[in-house]
């Protein structure tokens, strides 16, 4: 694990903890894709993950702590990769970052459809984590139309994007997904980014 500057050493308890959660995690992952969620049972994702029931219940309380722990995990996932995109262009790197997203349906739409589904439920163990999630994209958002274009836009303009970007990625996964569908769905995504966020004195911003 790379520590980064600032951060603080990673225990050793720490880090045993995370890396038993990290197998667990990463078969549910697997089960649930295969099997989606309803029909998962706990059985399944100790079978997946070679641990026993006492090894489950030290990290995770229920199926549904696991679900959140996959999405929590994905969404910091894409979070990192946007962030890391090497682009003086802050809004520019959040456009190839919708283009990260969008391509992971391709091969992992199953997995998507779960996690997805699940989060826009009012009541389900997602709902808050992806309320956070969208509090994170709004933030970046925000920081790059700031530092490409200098306007500021109240919060419910880039919710809105955000938004229409999960409606998309639903549409994507109640077909095959197939890359070609995938680059319409792009095409379409940066058409309401260029209509909604760049201005016309930023052609740049415009693919």
């Amino acid at each position: 694990m790379v520590r980064r500057e600032g951060e603080d050493a990673v225990k050793p308890a720490d880090l045993a903890t995370r890396l038993g959660q990290g197998s667990i995690v990463a078969a549910a992952a697997k089960v649930f894709a295969r099997a989606g969620f309803v029909d998962t049972r706990v059985e399944d994702i100790l079978t997946a993950a070679g641990v026993a029931r006492r090894t489950f219940y030290r990290y995770f309380s229920s199926k549904e702590s696991v679900l959140a722990a996959v999405y929590e995990v994905a969404t910091a996932e894409l979070i990192h990769a946007i962030r890391a995109l090497p682009t003086r262009e802050p809004l520019l790197a959040l456009r190839h970052g919708l283009d990260l997203y969008l391509d992971y349906h391709v091969e992992n739409g199953a997995l998507l459809r779960v996690l997805i589904e699940q989060a826009m439920a009012s009541d389900s163990p997602l709902a808050a984590p992806r309320r956070h999630f969208r509090g994170k994209l709004v933030k970046l958002l925000d920081e790059a139309v700031r530092a490409t274009t200098g306007e500021v836009h109240p919060p419910i303009l880039y919710l809105a994007l955000i938004s229409a970007l999960e409606g998309t990625s639903l549409e994507l996964l109640a077909g095959t997904s197939r890359p070609a569908d995938v680059a319409r769905a792009k095409q379409a995504m940066h058409l309401v980014l260029d209509r909604v966020l760049a201005p016309k004195e930023h052609p740049a911003l415009r693919r």
